[in-house]
C-alpha cells in the first residue's frame, strides 16, 4: 500500500512540475519569438523544459550530500538524457502519426547531426571525468563553458523570422512573466518532494537511490519536454520538436549537472565517487548511455520520414536501457 501512495505522489507530482513548467516555457516562447527553426527548440525551449533536472540535481546535492547526492543526480540526468532521445521523438511520431495519418517527413537532419555530435562529445568529456574517480569545480565550470560554445554556434546562425508575430501586449507580456515566476516555484516545490519520494522509494524496494532517479525522478522531470516537443511536432515545428529532445540533453549535462558541480564543489571541495567499484558501475552506465545515443542519432539522421515502426524503436530503445540498469 505504502509503494502504490509513493508511486500516486510521484503521478500528481509529475503533473505538478509539467503545469508549472508550460507556465515558464509560455514566458520563453515569447522571449524566443521569430526565432529560426532548430534554434528555438535547442536553446530557449530546451532550457524552460529542463529546469526541473537542474532543481532536482540540486535538491539532491543537499539532502543527500557529496558522492551519494551528486550520483544521484547525475543518475537523474542519465535518465532523462535517454529519455528525451528516445521516448520523446517516439511519442512525438506516434502522436503525429495518430492526427495526421503520416509519417513525420522532410525535418531537418542536419539539426539532428549537429546537436547529436555536440552531446556525443560532451557524454565523452563526462566519461573521462567519470573515469578520474572524482568531480571538482573545475569539471562544472568547464561542462558550463562548453554550453556557452554551443550557444554562441547556435546564434550564429540564428536569422530572426519576418513571417512569425512576435506582438505581445503589455498585459500579455505581464501574465506570462507572472506565470513564468510561478512556474519556478512550482517546479521548485515539485522536485523538493519528488527528490523525498525517491528516497523513500529506493528504501521500500530495496535499490539505491541512484537507481530510484535514474528510473522515477528521470521520467517525471523528463515530462514538460515530452508535452513541448508533441506540441510543436502537432503544430509543424518538427525541427523545434527534435532540436528540443537533444538541446534538453545538453543543458542537462552541461548546465543541470555543471553549475551543481562548480557551486558545490567551490563551497565544499570536490567529490570523490569512492570504491573502484562505484567508478566502475557508473562508467559502464554512462557508456550504455552513449550507445543509445549514438543507435538514437543513427535513426534520426539515416531516416527520411520517420514511422510508427521508428517510434516502437525509440520507445523500446528506453525500456531496453532502463531492464539493464535495474536488473543486471
Amino acid at each position: 500500500m505504502t509503494i502504490l501512495l509513493l508511486l500516486l505522489g510521484v503521478v500528481v507530482l509529475s503533473y505538478i512540475i509539467w503545469i508549472s513548467s508550460t507556465g515558464i516555457a509560455g514566458a520563453s516562447e515569447m522571449w524566443g519569438c521569430g526565432w529560426s527553426p532548430g534554434i528555438r527548440g535547442a536553446t530557449i525551449n530546451a532550457i524552460a523544459s529542463s529546469f526541473p533536472e537542474l532543481v532536482t540535481t540540486i535538491i539532491f546535492l543537499v539532502i543527500l550530500g557529496d558522492s551519494v547526492g551528486f550520483v544521484s543526480g547525475m543518475f537523474t540526468v542519465a535518465g532523462s538524457s535517454v529519455f528525451n532521445v528516445f521516448v520523446i521523438p517516439g511519442v512525438m511520431i506516434f502522436t503525429v502519426f495518430l492526427k495526421n495519418r503520416k509519417s513525420l517527413k522532410n525535418h531537418d537532419r542536419s539539426l539532428v547531426l549537429r546537436d547529436g555530435l555536440w552531446l556525443l562529445f560532451i557524454q565523452t568529456i563526462i566519461y573521462f571525468i567519470i573515469r578520474s574517480g572524482s568531480f571538482s569545480f573545475w569539471h562544472g565550470a568547464l561542462l558550463m563553458f562548453i554550453y556557452v560554445l554551443y550557444i554562441l554556434m547556435l546564434f550564429k546562425n540564428n536569422k530572426k523570422s519576418e513571417d512569425e508575430d512576435c506582438y505581445f501586449s503589455p498585459e500579455t507580456r505581464r501574465t506570462l512573466n507572472t506565470k513564468f515566476i510561478f512556474g519556478l516555484i512550482g517546479v521548485g516545490v515539485g522536485c523538493f518532494y519528488l527528490v523525498e519520494i525517491c528516497v523513500k522509494l529506493g528504501t521500500e524496494f530495496n535499490l539505491g537511490v541512484p537507481i530510484i532517479a535514474l528510473v522515477i525522478a528521470a521520467s517525471a522531470t523528463s515530462v514538460p519536454d515530452t508535452f513541448l516537443s508533441v506540441r510543436d511536432a502537432k503544430q509543424g515545428k518538427t525541427d523545434d520538436a527534435i532540436s528540443n529532445a537533444f538541446g534538453s540533453n545538453i543543458f542537462d549535462l552541461c548546465i543541470a549537472l555543471g553549475l551543481p558541480l562548480f557551486i558545490y564543489g567551490l563551497l565544499m571541495g570536490e567529490i570523490k565517487l569512492g570504491a573502484k567499484e562505484m567508478v566502475d558501475s557508473l562508467s559502464t552506465i554512462w557508456l550504455i548511455l552513449m550507445g543509445l545515443t549514438f543507435i538514437a542519432l543513427l535513426i534520426m539522421y539515416f531516416t527520411r520520414s520517420l514511422s510508427i515502426l521508428q517510434s516502437i524503436i525509440l520507445i523500446s530503445c528506453y525500456f531496453v536501457f532502463v531492464g539493464i540498469v535495474v536488473f543486471i
